[in-house]
């Protein structure tokens, strides 16, 4: 609770949160004898990657070796058990200068020094329609996740919505995104990672990345909802159009709608 203030709130969706909310979610999180941990230091999750580099690859903007961050703009969240980390994700916050489109293909998204660190023949194709139109805001990045082989899905689920919850409560942004590989997006996307949105159209050493999204006003409206911290009620998910059609390789989910 030290890790939340929502003063900026309405009285009652601040009762909710602080009352409802961020307590079952920890709850949540100690029925499996683990305990979550906030801080803004990048080099958690990396310290982390170190210990689990067969299974997780870190993602250079959550790398403090390839991007320099201001810990403000950074938030970690890991569940730790006896003192391990067992789990992690974090976000960070950019200004989108141009388009998200163009700071992807630019790979200023990946490296502070793109001429020094990137891979001379390293390119990114976005064709993500959504990274075209989000141009001259906030952007939270969410990314860095892992969770340890055995774990409850309840866990992550817990995490993701923790770690939004405090995003959405601390920071102004226009939207929040990450980067999926399709079977990720078909299996986590929606319900555990929380994002109503997938698109197809990012590559990137040699593979295919689904851009996931949430707009502010979808945050603005669910973290008030006590059904936030139901981890038996879904976040969101897509329509069965919106399923069929993304095997289909159809660009997009939209939440309550079918694909377009």
């Amino acid at each position: 609770m030290d890790h939340f203030d929502a003063s900026w709130l309405p009285a009652s969706s601040r009762q909710t949160i602080a009352g409802v909310t961020v307590p079952a979610l920890v709850e949540a999180i100690h029925r499996h004898n683990l305990t979550p941990r906030i801080s803004h230091d990048l080099r958690t999750v990396a310290d982390i990657q170190r210990r689990n580099a067969n299974r997780m690859r870190l993602f250079q903007p959550f790398n403090p070796e390839y991007q320099d961050y201001d810990p403000s703009n950074a938030v970690v969240i890991t569940m730790e058990r006896d003192g391990e980390p067992v789990a992690c994700a974090g976000t960070r916050l950019f200004w989108i200068e141009d388009t998200l489109g163009e700071a992807f293909q630019s790979l200023r998204f990946f490296y502070r020094d793109v001429p020094t660190m990137a891979s001379p023949d390293e390119t990114v194709v976005c064709t993500a329609p959504s990274a075209w139109s989000i141009a001259d805001c906030s952007v939270a990045l969410t990314g860095a996740a892992f969770v340890q082989q055995g774990e409850s899905s309840d866990v992550v689920r817990a995490m993701m919505r923790l770690l939004h919850l405090w995003v959405a409560v601390h920071w102004r942004w226009s939207w929040i995104v990450g980067l999926a590989e399709k079977a990720q997006v078909r299996a986590y996307a929606n319900d555990v990672y929380g994002f109503p949105m997938a698109e197809t159209g990012i590559a990137r050493f040699g593979r295919w990345y689904w851009l996931l999204l949430a707009p502010r006003s979808f945050y603005r409206g669910v973290i008030v909802d006590r059904s936030y911290a139901d981890m038996s009620q879904p976040l969101c998910l897509p329509t069965d159009a919106a399923i069929r059609a993304a095997g289909a390789r159809s660009p997009i989910f939209r939440l309550g709608g079918a694909a377009e």
